[in-house]
């Protein structure tokens, strides 16, 4: 069981790798826009909790298709609020491989 969860966990590090270099293969375009474009651009408590709930659903699927159907069974807000969580994280691990961007 250890095992299992030690693999999802590093395929979603590999998104968040991949985002560094600016793929994001479990997001529509879109998706994107609308997350880039939505009127907060910062996630209150509220809305991080909820983030996190749908990346903890997103760890138990193992393939990138039944992570993309999960997000599409969201709402679109759902959606936005985890993509902003997941772009955070992206963005973290891109400052904290080039400290001179800080």
């Amino acid at each position: 069981m250890e095992e299992i969860r030690r693999s999802h966990e590093k395929s979603f590090k590999s998104l968040i790798d991949l985002g560094t270099k600016g793929f994001f293969p479990l997001f529509y375009d879109t998706w994107l826009h609308d997350a880039k474009s939505s009127e907060t651009k910062t996630l209150s408590s509220h809305e991080k909790r909820k983030a996190k709930v749908i990346m903890q659903k997103l760890h138990k699927h193992k393939s990138i298709e039944r992570k993309k159907t999960l997000l599409l069974s969201l709402t679109s807000q759902e959606r936005n609020y985890f993509i902003k969580a997941f772009l955070k994280l992206v963005e973290g691990k891109i400052l904290d491989e080039k400290p001179e961007l800080h």
